[in-house]
């Protein structure tokens, strides 16, 4: 179920692998997550709180402060940011397209290339891992984050999301030279395939779209 956007815009969240950091004000948070408030004057105690939720086993973990906004722009000033763009297409049957990478599903996405838009970004991946050309946007999504380690530097990637049409629908082509090895149509109710073998995040945002809506 997609949450309101008066609580999306509320709440941040951001994967580490399959755990999730919640940022938000304590009262969204769901019930039974260990969590620590923190003082927005404390950068101390914030860093503190990435370490604990990076070293900590849980699946779920909270940070709050009573201005979420705030305190997700402080944490971001521990990460060098990447930006990538990615879509979720939908063809004229209605069928969404996913992609096979490297044994998971997922959806089209890679990184911004220097002086690119998000959109123009995401409609080139699309285009280059799927093989297809005839590309609409109609909205923009939530985007997603998740962190990770490069050479002990802490990396936070930014991907924007979009919802576009392919219309005329096109067969899908993997782009085999960047590990994926299939790319496919499936309509909603075979979406479980892909909820059982995907990324935390990939998951979330489809659980969280509002299918009905979308386009």
């Amino acid at each position: 179920m997609r949450l309101p956007d008066s609580i999306m815009n509320q709440m941040y969240k951001v994967f580490f692998n399959d755990r999730m950091l919640l940022i938000s004000s304590g009262d969204l948070l769901p019930p039974g997550i260990c969590f620590e408030h923190i003082d927005l004057s404390d950068r101390k105690q914030l860093g503190k709180a990435i370490g604990d939720f990076e070293e900590s086993n849980a699946r779920n973990y909270g940070i709050t402060s009573d201005d979420p906004a705030q305190l997700f722009r402080l944490f971001t000033s521990f990460y060098l940011i990447l930006e990538a763009a990615g879509g979720i297409v939908r063809n004229t049957s209605g069928k969404v397209l996913f992609i096979k990478r490297f044994g998971k599903w997922d959806l089209p996405k890679g990184k911004i290339e220097p002086g690119e838009t998000p959109d123009l970004g995401a409609v080139r991946e699309v285009s280059e891992e799927c093989g297809i050309k005839n590309l609409r946007i109609a909205g923009s999504l939530p985007p997603t984050f998740h962190t990770y380690r490069s050479d002990g530097i802490r990396m936070l990637k930014k991907t924007n999301w979009f919802a576009m049409v392919n219309d005329p629908s096109e067969k899908p082509t993997p782009q085999t030279e960047e590990g994926i090895s299939e790319a496919i149509w499936l309509v909603p109710a075979q979406f479980d395939v892909v909820l059982r073998n995907t990324y935390r995040s990939i998951a979330e945002l489809i659980n969280d779209v509002e299918w009905t809506d979308l386009f």
